[in-house]
């Protein structure tokens, strides 16, 4: 059992409810479970080896984000993976609370590099090309996982460091973050001023704070082929004026989670406001549900995210995110929805979400 299903999260000949019965036995058995599903196996009033059948079924699991909070990592770590190499955390923003962790095992970072490299080359990424990415590091994945990507893209790269929880804190106290944000495109401008940068990620308030830099408008325009624009959202109207400034380079909005260990798909094909974002099925799965009754909306309606992860290092059902979006069939034989237009919710667990420059 313990090796089957280890063998089965990289079989895409199974189905997703067999994968995920499967993920059950691994999670709630004593022999391969974490400390913190053992012990909340006890508390739950159904049987989740028995009783879940689809990832419908999901929804009766209570929400863990408190016990991403306080738990000690070692709660976390599934049994099974005892003997494998020992997983990396990381954490969330704090936007909406104290961080939560993650672990992120070797087994989740080398399939998500597979998904994510495809997906850049797929999309016109310069491979081999210099690379500038303006981004959380630090406690967070992004750096972490920028990093083996570069390196499996054959790009130089280059950082500028962005700490969202300090500037978030600045914003929440009335304080003004454009000193921080001056700060940031300072560090930002002396690379571009003085490499060839021919990719940027970074989130779009940076950017378009960049562009109004007369002379670093004029050099990204003459480099950029690929702009990822992450973390804070991008509104159409902030979208054309990038496109505009930049009609060379391929922009891509990407929308993710740390607590899905990832980010989403973006639907070949789909674009600007019609963009699709997909999970990656059936390790991360989304849903669009009624924020009160937690049941899903109707295709073509907005309502609040609510996302799954399902591997061998870590089980997180049905978390609901701070984000709205409107609801797409997934693609054929994926399960869960897909999402459009994406945008912040303007309060979450009852406090105001702040977004700053992430």
């Amino acid at each position: 059992m313990t090796r089957s299903f280890l063998d089965l999260e990289d079989d895409p000949t199974t189905t997703p409810d067999a994968y995920l019965r499967a993920a059950l036995r691994w999670h709630f058995s004593p022999d391969t479970g974490s400390r913190l599903w053992l012990e909340r196996a006890k508390e739950l009033d159904f049987d989740p080896v028995h009783d879940v059948r689809g990832y419908a079924d999901l929804a009766r699991f209570p929400d863990i984000a408190a016990d991403l909070r306080e738990r000690p990592v070692e709660d976390l770590v599934p049994r099974g993976l005892e003997h494998e190499p020992a997983p990396s955390v990381f954490e969330t923003g704090g936007t909406t609370g104290s961080p939560k962790r993650l672990v992120y095992t070797e087994r989740w970072v080398r399939r998500a590099l597979g998904w994510k490299t495809a997906e850049l080359r797929a999309a016109g990424f310069p491979v081999g090309a210099p690379w500038l990415v303006a981004m959380p590091s630090g406690p967070h994945a992004f750096g972490h996982t920028t990093r083996l990507q570069a390196r499996a893209l054959g790009s130089v790269l280059h950082t500028v460091d962005l700490d969202p929880r300090w500037v978030k804190k600045q914003i929440a106290a009335g304080r003004d973050p454009a000193p921080y944000l001056a700060h940031l495109v300072d560090q930002i401008g002396e690379v571009v001023r003085s490499q060839h940068v021919a990719a940027l990620t970074t989130t779009p308030p940076i950017l378009s704070e960049l562009l109004l830099h007369e002379d670093l408008g004029d050099r990204l325009r003459r480099s950029l082929r690929y702009l990822a624009l992450a973390g804070a959202h991008l509104d159409e109207d902030t979208r054309d004026l990038i496109t505009e400034a930049l009609p060379d380079t391929v922009v891509q909005n990407v929308y993710g989670s740390t607590m899905v260990l990832t980010t989403a798909r973006l639907r070949p094909g789909t674009q600007g406001a019609r963009t699709v974002y997909d999970g990656y099925s059936p390790h991360v799965v989304f849903a669009v549900v009624d924020p009160e009754s937690h049941r899903p909306v109707a295709y073509g309606e907005r309502g609040q995210v609510r996302m799954t992860h399902v591997s061998s290092g870590v089980f997180i059902p049905n978390n609901l995110e701070r984000d709205s979006a409107i609801r797409v069939p997934a693609p054929e034989g994926s399960v869960g929805d897909s999402l459009r237009a994406p945008e912040p919710l303007a309060a979450f667990d009852g406090e105001p979400v702040v977004q700053g420059v992430y």
